[in-house]
């Protein structure tokens, strides 16, 4: 039951990394493929080696790239390892050598290298690490980290055969694409003139891989069809995923039990979600005194100076808590780290001068039990940080 769940919690499922999941993926298919096609309008892959579901987002949004890597450079040299990958055998052994020449030439109109400068080679480093996370090949011999000391390096590797099967198939030429938006117009393209398929498939997207799904009082075409269609979502989710649809007058979320998840999770283990469930608690509880004004939308917008007060006051008031991680960064770094971390879960909306708090600061909330508070003055435990 949940089958599909294992494959939006992963890029894909392997037979020779995880057998009993991939032998239970195929054996379930005929029960999941119509809801991945009809709803969610993605394409299921299934072969000899590999259960891939191809997410393609409505929309692009920052948290959405490989978390392994620090910049552009990592995702030139990736595309440029999948083309060397793709001109080998299956089981083929290679050295890293052979493969820094190839990537060189690639990338020499496009990005060029210069394995003389460290950055260029940790950036691959980082890149063949990723890669064999994910199954594209084996390192069989040699420092796989020492490359980025020593541009001479030698690490012997062997190719799995899976590098065909990353890439997503778009089934038509995509040449002109230059941005994000071009890609995100040609998932568009060719689909029926009827816009309630889109809307729905849009709808299902955002559900299956967003914390939340929005909308605005100038464009609620995604609340009218929820609102419409809310139990067949709600059935449908359930049925397939396990997860619980909440409506909200401007957003809808798709929630799952105590001690399960799918995906990325919010509330999740680390302190950092504890230390933003407290700030949304405060947040909550000054937009109830009418301290910050709730617009028609329920977002909330701040001052930057504001949102940072509230930061370190949320900080300052239950610091014993936080985790000797969050304690020890500079305001400046504190800060920081909360906003983007907020801004990928959707909580919030950086916006420079201004920060906009979104509808789930008030969903999302927590406090510390009252023992603990009564504690406050003693000698605490923080909680345990990962």
């Amino acid at each position: 039951m949940y089958e599909l769940r294992k494959l939006l919690d992963r890029f894909w499922v392997t037979r020779e990394g995880d057998p009993a999941i991939y032998f239970a993926l195929k054996r379930a298919q005929p029960e999941y493929r119509r809801f991945v096609s009809e709803a969610l309008g993605w394409s299921l892959i299934i072969n000899e080696s590999v259960v891939k579901l191809e997410k393609a987002p409505p929309r692009a949004m920052p948290w959405m790239g490989i978390a392994a890597f620090n910049a552009p450079l990592d995702y030139c040299l990736f595309c440029a390892v999948l083309l060397w990958l793709a001109d080998l055998d299956d089981g083929e052994q290679f050295l890293l050598s052979a493969l820094t020449e190839s990537v060189e030439a690639y990338l020499a109109e496009i990005r060029p290298v210069d394995w003389t400068r460290f950055t260029d080679r940790k950036a691959l480093v980082r890149v063949l690490r990723y890669a064999e996370q994910v199954e594209l090949l084996r390192a069989y011999d040699g420092d796989k980290e020492g490359f980025a000391g020593n541009r001479l390096q030698e690490v012997l590797y062997e190719t799995t055969g899976l590098s065909r099967s990353f890439p997503m198939h778009f089934g038509r030429d995509i040449l002109h694409c230059r941005t994000v938006e071009d890609f995100e117009a040609l998932a568009r393209e060719g689909e029926p003139a009827d816009r309630g398929w889109q809307r729905r498939k849009r709808v299902y997207q955002h559900l299956a891989l967003c914390p939340a799904l929005y909308w605005s009082e100038e464009d609620r075409s995604d609340y009218d069809y929820v609102k419409n269609q809310h139990h067949g979502i709600s059935a449908n989710m359930e049925n397939y995923l396990g997860g619980e649809l909440h409506l909200h007058k401007n957003g809808a979320f798709l929630v799952f039990g105590e001690g399960e998840s799918c995906g990325m999770a919010f509330p999740g283990s680390r302190v950092m979600s504890d230390a933003v469930l407290l700030l949304c608690t405060q947040l909550r509880e000054m937009v109830r005194e009418g301290v910050y004004p709730r617009g028609s939308d329920d977002r909330v917008t701040l001052s930057r100076p504001q949102f940072r007060q509230e930061l370190l006051r949320c900080r300052d008031r239950y610091a014993a808590g936080l985790g000797q991680e969050l304690r020890k960064l500079s305001p400046d770094r504190f800060c920081e780290a909360i906003t983007t971390y907020m801004a990928d879960w959707m909580l919030l909306e950086d916006r420079g001068e201004t920060i906009r708090l979104c509808p789930a600061v008030g969903k999302w909330c927590g406090e510390f039990p009252a023992a603990w508070i009564a504690k406050q003055g003693g000698q605490n435990e923080p909680l345990a940080n990962e």
